[in-house]
């Protein structure tokens, strides 16, 4: 019986490990110079077809820009002079982005999760002074560290 219990407890514990170890973005273009932080804490360049998963912060320098896929199709465009981290990005749960700095793009493509409520949220990006949900929507958000301003402007759908 306790065997058994340890069994079942391994094989959950390896299937949490598996779910977060999941790549959910890909850079499609990458600009210049951009670097990626791994959940590991290892910093490598950032490389067009480079995979990354959930805790990865990419990090772009002057005139410099990457643009990333994500597993549902959405798009991020992170500009110069730029910082994001990939919280979380859950198969059937809203993504979390965090803008630590600079300039953040995205398209969030609109019918993935096909949700029952059209109130919730797709993705939620966050920085030190603001959070954002969003969905079906074509949006840009900056912000300065320096002056903790956050802008944002909206080309289509709603934030």
């Amino acid at each position: 019986m306790i065997r058994l219990l340890l069994i079942t407890c391994l094989l959950s514990f390896t299937t949490l490990l598996q779910a977060a170890n999941e790549d959910v973005a890909k850079a499609i273009i990458v600009r210049g110079k951009a670097l990626a932080q791994m959940p590991d804490g290892k910093v490598i360049p950032v490389n067009k077809g480079m995979w990354f998963k959930e805790g990865t912060q990419i990090r772009t320098e002057d005139k410099s820009f990457v643009k990333l896929i994500f597993v549902d199709k959405s798009q991020m465009n992170l500009g110069p002079n730029s910082q994001m981290k990939i919280d979380k990005f859950p198969q059937n749960d809203p993504g979390i982005v965090t803008l630590v700095k600079g300039q953040l793009r995205s398209k969030v493509t609109k019918n993935y999760m096909d949700m029952d409520s059209k109130d919730k949220s797709k993705l939620f990006i966050k920085t030190k002074t603001a959070a954002m949900g969003v969905r079906g929507t074509d949006f840009q958000v900056n912000f300065n560290p320096e002056n903790n301003f956050t802008s944002l402007v909206t080309f289509e759908g709603a934030v």
